[in-house]
């Protein structure tokens, strides 16, 4: 089985979306490789696009892929600032949100607002994903202080970079998870070896990496399965620890997944 921790639909252009960003061709091809179930969001959040359009773009793929397309909904400061309640995941579409601190400065500049929406997600049981990397805000030591105030919320730091804050940050906080997506696949023996991998989830980032690479999309997303399978990515990585993210439960030694390294 394979699950995609982090798909998106849209483009972040000049309003003119290409074919392999639109919600219908992303949810064709996954299922072409063989994709079983993937979270996505819309990058339109970014673009000034009414609210409606991002709702628009989650139904449409959910429509064409099916129940195991799961709808993150990108949450922009624009969005927070006309419903700070996040009423709009009452609408039933949305299983999570998305956060991006390169979109909007949650950790720099909006500290109180993003301890505001994990008290809300935690208090509705719905998991988060959140871009991590090497910038300033978005480096999971950057984020940790926020995760440790919240135990009971299920979150996905994304990317896994820089390697070792990812792996410190997901042995200190065990209800923590991350993503694959943009990692070098070689980088997965680091993680088994720190005993992690059992919250360590597959993701792609497709389409976004067609801006970075040669081949069509289907080539590109093939040679994320191909370098997952030659780096021994586990069950669990590819499908398992999927689930747990999503609707929760207890890994290997009954603490989130610590004892991943032995699967």
């Amino acid at each position: 089985m394979i699950c995609d921790a982090h798909v998106h639909v849209g483009m972040p252009s000049n309003g003119e979306l290409p074919a392999e960003a639109r919600p219908r061709f992303v949810a064709g091809l996954l299922k072409t490789c063989g994709v079983d179930e993937f979270v996505f969001s819309s990058l339109d959040a970014q673009m000034g696009v009414p609210f409606e359009v991002v709702e628009r773009d989650a139904v449409e793929t959910r429509e064409a892929f099916g129940a195991g397309a799961h709808a993150f909904l990108w949450l922009t400061g624009r969005f927070y600032d006309v419903d700070p309640g996040l009423k709009a995941l009452d609408g039933g579409i949305w299983e999570g949100v998305k956060l991006h601190e390169r979109e909007t400065a949650w950790v720099r500049a909006r500290p109180k607002d993003l301890e505001r929406i994990l008290c809300i997600l935690e208090e509705r049981g719905l998991p988060l994903q959140i871009h991590g990397g090497e910038d300033e805000g978005c480096r999971p030591g950057d984020l940790l202080p926020f995760f440790r105030r919240h135990p009971r919320l299920r979150a996905d730091i994304s990317h896994c970079r820089p390697l070792a804050d990812a792996i410190r940050a997901l042995q200190e906080c065990p209800w923590l998870f991350a993503d694959t997506a943009f990692m070098p696949p070689e980088n997965y023996a680091a993680l088994a070896a720190a005993g992690v991998a059992g919250r360590v989830m597959f993701g792609s980032d497709f389409p976004t990496h067609l801006s970075c690479y040669e081949g069509t999309a289907e080539e590109l997303y093939r040679n994320d399965l191909e370098g997952a399978r030659e780096y021994g990515y586990s069950e669990a990585v590819m499908s398992g620890n999927f689930r747990r993210f999503l609707k929760g439960g207890i890994g290997e030694e009954g603490n989130g997944g610590r004892g991943g390294a032995k699967e």
